[in-house]
């Protein structure tokens, strides 16, 4: 395949540089994070905050009325404790003192434009970008066939799909593993194949779009890992941790946190290095190690103009993930996807799986009505068994999302329903009284008994009705629209669709039904739908329809 030409190469650079115009001309992605408290410990200080933060990648100070990035002023990530919503910094001295003394000084944002200069400045280098040219030569062919064998002889063997899949790994220079919650992605095929190139020595990178996927990944790879006799000692978490990763897999962390003297001599030292597609970006020093494979989690989320860049190592690249959930994020407006200004900027909704076809168009990536979100030439290599699902559920899956012949394990996913008659809220559009009445009673009934549970609704105006109703539920951070909720999982989802709209609940509409598909694969014990299921059935052929076909009453009292 041959490297970019001029054009594209201008294209990304333009591309970014559009995109940061439209943030900026539009007064997007900066978001204030209220500060509440600021106490001192013994490393720093820690951040009391009003809300979540979405992303640690794009955090700004404000400081007596100057901006600054925590690099700027030599503040350093402890951790982030998503359910306390507090947030750790290791802070120089002088400065520390200085913060103390004028706390009401400090202010912090979120501004999405600091990684889109990450992209330009990435671009601007002029990099030299291809597709992988060479399959993995780790193993040989009969190499590969004895451990092909050596993992069928196992206590709990993989499914013939994913040992294909371990095959297609080791053998395709680039290729797509696609599977449902549950298929054995993360816990079999890449476990597996990651513990081949740690126990061959070889450095690897696995790459995830967001902190949650990332660390939801490897915190499964590093228990697995154990579990097969493989030395995590050589595992580095690039990148500000979760309070919960700090405290359980302190060994793992960013040595810029926890031993900076050494961070370069602890790099060349590591075998597989974890980070999210940013921090990868703007470490410009993980550009001079030498990779033998690069894995990219949650692919489909991924947005394919920051994977690009790993295509300047000319190694292998395989994607993991789900097509048929949540595309890449992108801030354009209804109306300005249709305005030639921002033409450019659309490239920021394609996700990584379109990397092939972005070299092979050409010229024709710029006319981006070209591309279709679920028509990608890579290689795909499907997963259709979920040990997540029931094969009720699977059917309805396959059905409707997946037409791959998923199918599930014999005893069937709890799907439960709460009847609740349709009623719009009279002040809010796209919002639900009844709905929202008895999603408080069920979530009261679920907290007394200390369950682990989730609100979602595609309705950001549901979700604040709910709020509204029962304000106890902020401090809990359990209600998410669904996007919100992506990469997160709980043993209950409580599921309030309000009404059928074609962008967010008609399953005609391909992205609205992959929304509800996220819905529904954030639960991992039972799924409760609280909706009216007389009016729900009186669409033809609605996916919300088919699940309530099968989902028993469940009681309030």
């Amino acid at each position: 395949m041959e490297a970019l030409t001029p054009t594209l190469q201008d294209f990304l650079l333009n591309a970014s540089q559009n995109y940061y115009d439209y943030l900026l001309e539009n007064n997007l992605g900066y978001d204030a994070i209220k500060i509440h408290s600021i106490t001192e410990d013994i490393f720093g200080i820690v951040l009391g905050l009003e809300k979540k933060i979405f992303s640690l990648e794009d955090l700004i100070f404000s400081f007596k009325n100057e901006e600054f990035s925590l690099e700027e002023l030599g503040i350093e990530p402890l951790y982030y404790d998503e359910n306390k919503k507090t947030l750790a910094l290791a802070i120089p001295s002088p400065l520390k003192e200085e913060i103390l003394q004028n706390k009401t000084e400090l202010k912090l944002y979120s501004d999405l434009k600091f990684l889109i200069l990450n992209l330009i400045n990435f671009y601007s280098k002029n990099p030299s970008l291809s597709l992988p040219k060479n399959p993995p030569t780790l193993l040989s062919l009969a190499e590969l066939e004895r451990h092909l064998q050596t993992l069928k002889d196992f206590q709990n063997p993989p499914n013939e799909e994913q040992l294909l899949a371990y095959k297609q790994i080791f053998t395709q220079e680039l290729c797509y593993i696609w599977g449902v919650a549950g298929s054995g992605k993360t816990k079999v095929v890449l476990l597996h194949s990651l513990a081949t190139y740690l126990k061959k020595g070889k450095r690897v990178a696995l790459l995830a779009p967001t902190n949650t996927a990332l660390e939801q990944s490897l915190i499964t790879l590093l228990q697995s890992l154990k579990e097969l006799g493989v030395s995590t000692d050589c595992i580095l978490r690039l990148g500000m941790p979760s309070l919960y990763f700090s405290q359980n897999y302190k060994q793992n962390c960013d040595p810029l946190i926890e031993d900076r003297k050494n961070y370069k001599k602890l790099l060349k030292d590591s075998l597989l290095i974890a980070a999210t597609l940013d921090t990868f970006l703007k470490r410009e020093e993980l550009m001079e190690l030498e990779f033998s494979h690069f894995f990219i989690d949650e692919a489909g989320f991924s947005p394919l103009i920051k994977t690009l860049p790993l295509c300047s190592f000319n190694k292998p690249l395989t994607l993991l993930g789900d097509h048929k959930q949540l595309t890449p994020i992108l801030a354009l407006k209804s109306k300005d996807l249709t305005n030639p200004k921002w033409n450019l900027s659309k490239i920021f909704g394609y996700s990584s799986l379109f990397l092939k076809d972005f070299f092979e168009l050409k010229d024709k990536i710029l006319n981006l009505s070209y591309i279709h979100f679920s028509n990608f030439s890579i290689q795909t290599h499907k997963l259709s068994f979920t040990y997540r699902y029931g094969d009720n559920l699977a059917k309805i899956l396959d059905y409707f999302v997946y037409k791959n012949g998923l199918r599930g394990f014999e005893e069937n996913t709890q799907i439960f329903h709460v009847q609740s008659s349709f009623k719009k809220d009279e002040k809010l559009p796209n919002a639900n009284i009844n709905e929202a009445n008895t999603i408080c009673t069920l979530a009261q009934n679920f907290i007394m008994a200390k369950k682990d549970f989730a609100i979602l609704t595609p309705f950001v105006n549901q979700r604040k009705l709910i709020l509204s109703k029962m304000p106890s539920l902020r401090a809990l951070e359990c209600v998410f629209t669904i996007h919100s909720s992506q990469g997160q999982e709980f043993d209950s989802i409580l599921l309030s669709p309000v009404a059928l709209n074609y962008y967010l609940s008609d399953s005609r509409n391909p992205l609205a039904l992959y929304t509800l598909n996220v819905a529904l694969s954030r639960a991992k014990k039972e799924i409760i739908l609280v909706c009216d299921k007389f009016y729900w059935q009186s669409f033809p052929n609605q996916f919300l329809g088919a699940l309530l076909k099968i989902a028993k009453p469940y009681k309030l009292y």
